[in-house]
C-alpha cells in the first residue's frame, strides 16, 4: 500500500491527502477572489448569503453521515454550476470542523481554477491517467481556509475511459477515504454534454441540480434526474432568477436561488 509520500495509492482505502497541511499554498486576497466571483468565504458580503443557506442543508447531512461526495451539475451548460460550485464550497469550508476538497471533473471545460488563482500546472487529468502520481503536484489550499481545490486544465485526452479506469475508480475511493469531517464537492460536466456526468453521478453520494431560471426545461430536469438514478437529487438551485419571492433588501428570490448571476 503506497503512502501519500510515494504517490498515488490505487487501494480505495488511502485518503487523497491526510489533510489541508499537506498541500502547498494557493494565497489570493478576497479582492481577486471577487473579482472571479467567489464570494463564499467573506461572512460580512451579502452575495454570499444563498450558500450559507445552502450550506446548512448539506452540512447537516454530511454530520448525519449521509454526504461524503456531492456532486454539482446541469442539465445544460453555461447556466453557472461552476459558479455554485466554488461558492458553496467556500461557503462550506468556513464551518467549524468542516474540511472541503473542491475537484474539477467537468473535464472537457474546467474551470474552477481560475476562480481560485490557480491558471496553469498539473490538472486532475494528469492524476487519473498516472502522468502525475502526486496530488500534491495538482491540488492547492487556498489561504489558510479548510479547502483544497485541485484544479483541471484543458487536455486532449479519452475522459469516459480516464473515469472509468481502476485509477478512476481508486480516485473516488480516496476520496470517500478522506476524513470523516472533510466533504468533497465534484463540479460535474452538463448532464448532455456527454457519458461523463452519469459516469461520475454513479460514483457519488448526491447532486445538486443547478437551474437558470426562463432557460432550463422541465422536460431537461426530469430527464437530469432519471439518467442519474438511483443517485438521490439533494436539492436544485435557482440561478439567474429574475423576479422576488418574498421582500428583502438583497433581492434574494430564494433560498436556493440568487438574484442575479455574477
Amino acid at each position: 500500500m503506497n503512502s501519500l509520500g510515494s504517490g498515488f495509492s490505487a487501494t480505495a482505502d488511502v485518503p487523497l491527502y491526510n489533510s489541508e497541511a499537506d498541500m502547498p499554498v494557493m494565497e489570493i486576497s478576497q479582492e481577486q477572489l471577487s473579482e472571479q466571483n467567489v464570494f463564499g468565504f467573506d461572512n460580512g458580503d451579502a452575495r454570499g448569503r444563498p450558500f450559507k443557506m445552502l450550506r446548512t442543508q448539506i452540512a447537516k447531512r454530511v454530520n448525519d453521515g449521509n454526504l461524503k461526495i456531492v456532486g454539482i451539475t446541469s442539465a445544460a451548460p453555461n447556466v453557472g454550476k461552476t459558479f455554485v460550485s466554488a461558492n458553496l464550497a467556500a461557503s462550506l469550508s468556513r464551518i467549524a470542523g468542516l474540511h472541503v476538497c473542491l475537484v474539477d471533473l467537468d473535464l472537457h471545460r474546467p474551470a474552477l481554477g481560475p476562480r481560485f488563482g490557480i491558471i496553469s500546472g498539473n490538472a486532475i487529468h494528469d492524476y487519473l491517467s498516472g502522468e502525475e502520481r502526486d496530488i500534491r503536484n495538482i491540488g492547492r489550499r487556498v489561504n489558510d481556509e479548510n479547502i483544497v481545490v485541485v484544479p483541471g486544465f484543458r487536455r486532449d485526452v479519452a475522459t469516459g475511459e480516464l473515469l472509468t479506469s481502476p485509477r478512476g475508480d481508486a480516485f473516488f475511493g480516496s476520496l470517500r477515504a478522506l476524513p470523516p469531517s472533510t466533504i468533497s464537492i465534484v463540479d460535474m460536466p452538463p448532464i448532455f454534454a456527454d457519458d461523463d456526468a452519469v459516469i461520475i453521478g454513479h460514483r457519488i453520494d448526491g447532486f445538486l441540480l443547478v437551474i437558470e431560471d426562463g432557460k432550463t426545461t422541465r422536460k431537461q430536469v426530469q430527464e437530469t434526474i432519471r439518467m442519474l438514478e438511483p443517485t438521490p437529487l439533494v436539492g436544485t438551485v435557482l440561478n439567474r432568477y429574475k423576479q422576488q419571492l418574498f421582500n428583502d433588501e438583497y433581492g434574494y428570490g430564494h433560498s436556493y436561488g440568487y438574484g442575479a448571476y455574477y
